[in-house]
């Protein structure tokens, strides 16, 4: 499912009436303004992160599912193995940045 850029309103809208709500309704529970909620619905305002945040929560859904990024409600699981191998490999990238740059501005450059 791709999301267009300035469609966040038509995914708000669709959550709100696929649960039967009034927009009135849906900004009490989430602690905004009635006007401001349908400033978002009719793409005039984006809401922040927190109010994307509220709003998933508020429908037990994940923000992205909420915003027509992912066709999957609620988030896949990582494998916490593979997230921290990926986090040592970032930081071993990111080391090895640091020596290359530091033997750059002693004047010697690492064979490629």
């Amino acid at each position: 499912m791709a999301q267009e850029k300035n469609k966040i309103g038509q995914y708000l809208k669709r959550f709100r009436e696929a649960f039967n709500l009034q927009q009135n309704k849906v900004a009490e529970s989430i602690g905004i303004l009635p006007q401001l909620y349908l400033k978002y619905e009719k793409d005039k305002s984006v809401p922040s992160a927190s109010v994307i945040i509220n709003l998933a929560n508020a429908y037990n859904v994940s923000a992205d599912y909420l915003l027509g990024l992912s066709d999957s409600p609620h988030p896949t699981p990582y494998d916490e193995k593979e997230v921290r191998a990926a986090f040592e490999f970032r930081d071993t990238w990111l080391k090895m940045q640091k020596l290359e740059s530091a033997l750059k501005q002693a004047g010697q450059v690492p064979a490629q």
